[in-house]
């Protein structure tokens, strides 16, 4: 009885269906000229909405909430004199590409200023970097060539013509202790150190506050003359034994400033000896050294640049590329094509920043937009590069928008390629180009449908106080949604059309049965595809929770335009050619491929035999790929993205190569009482517990050349600051410093005897920083003349301080400091399973101080008596990154999880029948497990690329799978056996499933020819995506029906109509 009740709820289901199709078709095909003309005044609707969604999107942006992305927001907010620094990477040129001096002029600027991109040294032209430790042979002393530096200190006098100039923040140089105007690079470490001014030339102190003897000299030169580095008389020799004795007397900061191949050649003519061959250790000894005379060499070194964001913006700069003025100007000029900040030359699309003024910016400013911060930063690299003769130089990680949409830019015509390519392939199919045309009208329509759709709801959505819509990296991806399920809904439609016509149908009658049948087809394949999309709502990440919406406006432009106006064009062409011609217009049956042959192939692969073979051949493949899928590691790799030929791409490589062991810089930031002494002494402890790294843990943080940890913190500071109070307390007495009164008027005390104070204090404490926030370290003899702009990154007082007494605030009150920032570098940030073992590292190292906080990983917590602290958090870019990126991805796995089950049900509810939609869904699953496998042996990796592709690939896949499902159901529900259901499943469905497969693989092959990382990988995995989807429609769907059948399905037929649907008795049997 069951049984029987089964059926006739599915059978009452069935009827009601069909008939809700016919009404919907019926009223729709008289009037479809009225939705001709609808479509058409929607699509003009559509168009302000898709101006606002077509905004840009911020590569560096993530539209998330963490603790690392607060802590960053809380960084930027609180401390205002945040910095920016900009890294130049600068390699001696390779000495045979070098031009004469007399033969050599600076790359002439274009007409406008702007810097010739095209006519710069290329960086392959830089010298080979070498070995770590083995040196370079040419040029002689290589980095540290006299010619060279010359050329460097060039450089620096270019950055401060710049328009950027007055947004430069003090440097201090770690070398000679001198503070720099915010440009700093080799040449000022030998102007510093040979004017004989430098601390390396003073007398030392010692950690008790003991004065030693000086480092080294420029006072005793023999046999030379001891020279001023811009002495016109100074020679290759006074270069190398200065750099020899810099190398020797300043702890290893003098070696940073040169590339890992850094090292002592021999020279039997040098006059300074130095460890030949030798390798540094930790332990500040020297391994494998063979002393003797030589000069110490290099192949590359830094020039940094270091700004003040909030003065950048005070003069009309943008930081965050998105809130920029964007350049979209087209000209046509007598040095070529230009479009925004691009310049079309000999083919290629080179850089040509727009020339930025500080009155310019303003004025864009308040406008609503001021200048993107990112052209002016490739504009001075452009002015750099233009001077290079000796040298080759480039920025480093910075302008990664400015190069993504030069290369989204640049593969214009790779995109133009893929919709010839579609074209083709969309006649080859549907052998009539009125029907090409009509594909790719409502194809056009959609993807402007998609964006309208998305504007109009982020703008209502933000009119009623919602912010719903974070468009993301993620959003750039969606047009592989709408071209997939366009291209097949309408395939769908016009082959079954085609096929209506061709058995004598009128246009009426095959556009009613395309409407009624594809149309119940097409609807419960977008509805899938939204409930595959809709797990994203789940996620904790707004941009996925847009992106889910974003996909699911994308699936109902596409259902709309492509499922449902497109037939309705074919069949007013077709009106209009029979009244035209006054006869009927012929239905053609040419076709891509014979359509027997795909019967053939659906029939076949439905037998209970074959159907068991390649049920095994599957789970034969599926295991291995299951296997690969769970070995894929995240990482973000820079050619997965960018073109690997691209500065930006060389840059990274060879920063990579040549300074492995300088980092991204990365903060800690502490939240509490930070002036509590258990704080300031778990400083120290910290940088210890990061010094002793485990075996087997991936070293991640920034190290000297010897080995030890680089730790940038106030405690060194405060060190500095007593060095300078000890030999000079002038500075210190003008605030309020009494040293004949006990407790020095702030009941500070000394550590033992002295002279150094103890920090244990917290009245101690308490001068020196707020000492340090107001004044800085003035600097003296050997210590450092460290700004107050310096500081106030790493601490800022709650309260203004009170500048004559500053252990007080300016209400009298005692001082009160709440955050602390700490600073190091995170090496090779981008390598994500490193990035993971060493970050997990360091929070076990940060025990000293989580041990002082109340707060949790998530939140702040409340203050405590016995702790201190409040939170304590890493941040910065690389951290951000790798949080963001990893969280994304992970999201978006779980996503694709959920999203199998909501796909799942769907089916379940859309087919009355778990058993079919099960049948339906597993081919899909194991499609996307493929996928991940065929990833795995392609040696990607998985970032937001490949993980969104394989989340497409379910809602994609799907739609395949139902209209064979679907098409099957039919046959079945008209009395066709088993046999015959599954050779209609290889004729108009087969047909349009094959002709939307291969436009959509020819198309996206097209693209993965783009050098771009981000194109490559998008077409060559969507064009896998879409041959493994068409296999599992075809192949996998009709085995998993014929494995499902039963032997009676082919022994009795009924045959059935829409208006009165009679069961079959093996339906019934099967239902039962």
């Amino acid at each position: 009885m069951s049984g029987k009740h089964s059926f006739k709820r599915r059978k009452r289901g069935l009827e009601n269906m069909s008939r809700r199709y016919d009404r919907i078709a019926a009223w729709l095909l008289p009037r479809k000229r009225g939705a001709h003309i609808a479509v058409l005044l929607l699509t003009l609707l559509m168009i302000p909405g898709a101006m606002t969604a077509l905004q840009p999107i911020d590569m560096e942006s993530y539209e998330m909430e963490s603790p690392e992305l607060t802590a960053q927001t809380i960084v930027n907010e609180e401390f205002p004199n945040a910095e920016i620094i900009l890294g130049f990477l600068v390699s001696a040129r390779n000495p045979d590409l070098v031009p004469a001096v007399e033969d050599w002029q600076p790359v002439p600027r274009m007409a406008d200023g702007s810097p010739d991109y095209a006519s710069l040294p290329h960086p392959s032209e830089m010298v080979p970097a070498g070995e770590p430790w083995a040196g370079i042979d040419a040029p002689t002393g290589g980095i540290l060539n006299l010619t060279v530096l010359r050329e460097l200190d060039t450089k620096l006098n270019l950055v401060l013509e710049h328009p950027l100039a007055p947004a430069l923040k003090p440097l201090v140089n770690d070398v000679t202790g001198h503070q720099s105007n915010g440009a700093i690079s080799l040449s000022d470490h030998f102007r510093g150190f040979m004017n004989n001014t430098s601390i390396l030339t003073k007398p030392g102190l010692t950690s008790l506050g003991v004065v030693t003897e000086p480092p080294t000299n420029w006072s005793d030169c023999f046999p030379l003359d001891c020279l001023t580095f811009d002495d016109a008389n100074v020679t290759q020799a006074h270069i190398d034994m200065a750099a020899s004795r810099m190398a020797e007397a300043s702890n290893n900061n003098f070696l940073r400033w040169v590339s890992l191949d850094r090292g002592f050649k021999a020279d039997i003519n040098a006059y300074q000896e130095g460890p030949i061959y030798g390798k540094l250790l930790s332990n500040g000894t020297w391994e494998g050294a063979l002393w003797g005379k030589g000069r110490w060499t290099g192949s590359s070194t830094w020039l940094l640049v270091q700004l003040d964001s909030t003065k950048l913006q005070e003069m009309g700069w943008e930081v965050v590329w998105k809130d920029a003025h964007q350049e979209k100007e087209v000209q046509f000029t007598d040095e070529g094509f230009r479009v925004g900040g691009y310049r079309l030359a000999d083919g290629q699309l080179v850089l040509h920043p727009p020339q930025y003024t500080e009155e310019e910016c303003l004025e864009l400013q308040a406008e609503g937009a001021g200048c993107a911060t990112e052209w002016s930063y490739m504009d001075l690299e452009g002015h750099l590069r233009s001077h290079d003769r000796a040298t080759v130089t480039l920025l480093l990680g910075q302008g990664v928008n400015v190069e993504v949409n030069r290369e989204l830019q640049s593969s214009a015509g790779l995109i133009a390629m893929m919709g010839l390519a579609i074209v083709v392939l969309l006649y080859v199919s549907l052998r009539r180009w009125s029907d090409v045309a009509i594909v790719m009208f409502a194809l056009g329509a959609a993807l402007l449908w998609m964006q309208g759709l998305i504007g109009h709801f982020a703008n209502i959505t933000g009119w009623l106080g919602l912010s719903l819509i974070a468009r993301s990296q993620f959003s750039n991806l969606l047009p592989i949604l709408v071209l997939a399920l366009g291209i097949d809904d309408s395939l769908h439609a016009l082959h079954r059309y085609k096929e209506e016509r061709a058995n004598g149908k009128t246009s009426q009658e095959a556009g009613s049965i395309t409407l009624s049948r594809v149309g119940r087809a097409i609807t419960l394949t977008s509805l899938t595809t939204m409930s595959a999309f809709a797990a994203n709502l789940f996620s904790d990440i707004a941009a996925l929770r847009s992106f889910g919406i974003e996909a699911a406006l994308g699936v109902l432009a596409a259902f709309i335009l492509t499922g449902l106006w497109a037939p309705l064009i074919r069949v007013s062409v077709d009106d209009w050619l029979e009244a035209r011609k006054n006869k009927r217009a012929q239905g053609e049956v040419k076709s891509l491929v014979n359509p027997d042959w795909l019967k053939k192939v659906t029939h076949g692969s439905g037998q209970r035999k074959t159907a068991s073979v390649i049920a095994l051949i599957a789970v034969l493949l599926t295991v291995p790929a299951a296997m690969g899928m769970a070995s894929l590691e995240g990482d973000f790799a820079v050619e997965d993205f960018l073109d690997e030929r691209s500065d930006f791409a060389i840059g990274v490589d060879e920063i990579a190569e040549r300074f492995a062991d300088e980092g991204e810089p990365a903060n800690l930031l502490i939240l509490g009482d930070v002036l509590d002494p258990r704080v300031f002494a778990a400083i120290d402890e910290f940088r210890q517990e990061m010094d002793a790294l485990p075996e087997g843990v991936p070293d991640k943080i920034t190290r000297q050349p010897d080995g030890t940890i680089d730790i940038l913190a106030l405690d060194e500071m405060v060190f500095a600051a007593q060095g300078s109070l000890v030999l000079d307390s002038t500075p210190f007495e003008a605030a309020g410093w009494q040293p004949e009164v006990e407790g020095f008027g702030m009941n500070c005390s000394y550590a033992g005897n002295g002279p150094l104070v103890d920090t244990n204090d917290r009245e101690c404490l308490a001068f020196f920083y707020g000492f340090l926030s107001l004044y800085g370290v003035p600097g003296v003899g050997p210590i450092p003349d460290i700004p107050a702009s310096i500081v106030q990154l790493y601490i800022m007082p709650v309260v203004d301080l009170d500048p004559d007494r500053p252990w007080l605030d300016v209400n009298g009150d005692d001082a009160a400091y709440d955050m602390m920032q700490i600073r190091f570098g995170m090496t090779q940030p981008e390598d994500f399973p490193g990035m993971q073992g060493g970050v997990a590292e360091v929070w076990r190292d940060l025990e000293v101080f989580t041990n002082l906080s109340s707060g949790t990983y998530e939140e702040p917590g409340e203050e405590e008596d016995d702790k201190p602290l409040t939170w304590v958090m890493l941040t910065g870019r690389p951290i951000t990154r790798y949080t963001a990126s990893t969280a994304m991805q992970d999201e978006m796995q779980n996503s694709l999880v959920l999203g199998s089950v909501f796909v799942l049900a769907s089916l379940t509810i859309g087919f009355r029948s778990p058993k079919q939609a099960v049948v339906t869904f597993v081919p899909i699953f194991l499609v996307v497990v493929w996928l991940y496998g065929l990833m795995y042996v392609a040696g990607a990796s998985l970032n937001i690329v490949t993980v969104t592709i394989a989340t497409i690939s379910l809602g994609v896949g799907i739609d395949y799978c139902i209209h064979v499902t679907e098409r099957y159901r039919e046959g079945r529900e008209n009395g066709e056996t088993h046999n015959d259901a599954l050779a209609a499943v290889g004729g108009a469905c087969g047909l349009a499933l094959l002709g939307s497969a291969t436009s959509d693989i020819a198309g996206f092959l097209v693209i993965a020819l783009s050098p771009m990382g981000l194109f490559a990988n998008f077409g060559i995995f969507s064009a896998a995506m879409i041959a493994l989807s068409l296999l599992a429609s075809l192949v996998l769907t009709t085995a998993a029906l014929g494995l499902i059948s039963k032997p009676s399905d082919n022994l009795v037929a009924v045959q059935t109509n829409l208006d009165g649907l009679a069961p079959s008795p093996s339906i019934a049997d099967e239902e039962a």
